[in-house]
């Protein structure tokens, strides 16, 4: 007698909802990790930092506007973004290249979670994007000489510009299956978006649509004059994201009811930010640009230090001080009586359009003189040409040269009151090609060859001796009609004579 003994199969039990989204977890962070560490990322994010951190920089960055910086740390996000959205879609592609597509079919994870595996893995390069945007403009707002405040929004956009590009090329590894797609894409993606619906000159839904919304100026504008759509752009970002993700899904086979549901709403939502980005600015944003241009004085604040009466909008009043530092310093330099004339320091935008507007400042009135949004370096030896022109003809009603000793003199003082006034002369000089002008803030200040000569000539004097003779001339030097060679002859020094270029200016 044989006994046979037989071993029941038992069936293994079927996957839970929990061990699929496990599963999908820890490919999540596999992929994150590689992700983070391949080479294009890394490179795009050495090159990012050293962009960042470079030491260095210009006059200006020590006099941040913030609510312009936080618009400044988007571009270098959308940099790590492409490079990240080449990244992800090889990711995504590996198996196909590898062909162990088949393979898979004996894992418990889904196709279409695995692609919700590889979206979630670039939240952490998106966190390391917002890290760098956070210390960015952290750093920026230290800074003394800072004004203005940035915007939530704004410094939102810089991470959804990395999530936004690494979703798509997810979304492209499940449609196109070849690794060329994704760098062909970053190339159409940055002609469409910078080229064409980028243009200024579009309508405002169509410019919306842009990762980065373009609307730059000339000088920056107070942060209630902006009327930027950011909180708009951001959510169209972040639900455009949604929806790219939503349909990687799909693509993949995840046709659940909740993926599809996700899609319909982050569909939605894109048409809602995009329609609202469109209807901005508000009709208040658009009438508080036209006070803040035509009539500042309503809504500024003023502070009167001896003589000089500063008046600026309310987040730029921190550099009254540093108008007074250059304006006591005219004023010291200067002689009687126009050294104690009464002026009023007066900040001006041109923000009829927004900060796209590249419109000229309008004159100041008699008694007073303007200063601009932008401060530091350059703009300081322009606002030192604003203050000279208020003590000497004060007014700035012309735009021509003077062609007398008042040009000589508005000149010599604009370069004796600021920090650097020879070294930043000439730069001006070179970055314009025409030596012998100061771009004020609303009329250049500008010099024949023959007074710059006479300027120059005066630079290279001693300098506490020519301070005494013009004080001792103040009175000659200032008057309409003074000529060049008289004035040279005040100072000590002697002037060229006229030349067929010198009679070509138009003098005021």
């Amino acid at each position: 007698m044989t006994a046979v003994t037989e071993t029941r199969a038992v069936a293994p039990a079927p996957a839970r909802a929990a061990d699929g989204r496990r599963a999908v977890l820890a490919l999540a962070r596999v992929e994150a990790r590689r992700l983070l560490l391949h080479p294009l990322v890394l490179a795009a994010l050495v090159a990012y930092l050293t962009l960042v951190l470079w030491p260095g920089g210009e006059p200006e960055d020590a006099y941040p506007v913030l609510q312009d910086i936080d618009r400044e740390t988007q571009l270098g996000q959308l940099m790590l973004g492409l490079a990240v959205m080449i990244a992800a879609n090889l990711a995504v592609l590996r198996s196909h290249r590898r062909g162990t597509d088949g393979s898979f079919g004996v894992l418990v994870v889904l196709p279409w979670q695995r692609t919700c595996a590889h979206a979630l893995s670039v939240l952490p390069t998106v966190l390391v994007g917002a890290l760098i945007v956070a210390g960015q403009f952290t750093a920026q707002a230290l800074k003394p000489g800072a004004v203005g405040h940035g915007s939530v929004f704004e410094l939102a956009t810089g991470p959804l510009l990395i999530l936004l590009p690494a979703i798509l090329g997810v979304l492209l590894g499940r449609v196109v299956r070849s690794a060329f797609a994704a760098p062909l894409a970053v190339v159409a993606f940055l002609a469409i978006s910078m080229v064409f619906v980028a243009d200024s000159q579009s309508p405002a839904w169509l410019r919306g649509m842009a990762p980065v919304l373009f609307d730059e100026g000339a000088r920056p504008l107070p942060y209630d004059l902006l009327g930027r759509p950011a909180g708009w752009h951001a959510l169209y970002l972040l639900a455009l994201s949604v929806l790219a993700a939503a349909g990687a899904a799909l693509v993949s086979g995840g046709r659940t009811r909740a993926v599809r549901v996700t899609a319909v709403a982050a569909f939605g939502a894109v048409v809602t930010a995009v329609v609202f980005q469109g209807m901005a600015p508000s009709d208040a944003v658009r009438e508080a640009r036209k006070v803040a241009t035509r009539d500042p004085a309503a809504v500024q604040d003023c502070e009167r230090r001896e003589a000089t009466t500063y008046c600026a909008f309310p987040e730029f009043t921190p550099w009254i001080d540093e108008w007074a530092r250059v304006t006591d310093r005219a004023r010291s330099l200067a002689g009687d009586p126009d050294r104690t004339r009464e002026l009023t320091v007066r900040q001006k935008v041109a923000a009829v359009d927004g900060p796209s507007d590249r419109s000229n400042l309008s004159p100041a009135g008699p008694g007073e003189l303007t200063a601009s949004t932008a401060w530091g370096g350059e703009r300081e030896l322009e606002f030192a040409a604003s203050v000279a022109r208020g003590l000497v003809v004060g007014h700035e009603q012309y735009g021509g040269a003077y062609c007398d000793a008042r040009g000589v003199l508005m000149v010599w003082l604009a370069i004796r009151a600021t920090r650097d006034g020879e070294a930043l002369f000439e730069k001006t000089g070179d970055n314009y090609n025409s030596p012998g002008v100061i771009q004020a803030p609303v009329f250049a200040l500008s010099l024949r060859g023959r007074e710059y000569a006479v300027v120059q000539r005066l630079l290279a004097e001693p300098r506490p001796e020519v301070d005494r003779r013009v004080k001792a001339s103040w009175a000659e030097l200032s008057a309409p009609g003074t000529t060049t060679d008289r004035a040279a002859a005040l100072l000590g020094v002697t002037a060229p004579a006229e030349t067929a270029d010198d009679r070509e200016w138009r003098c005021a």
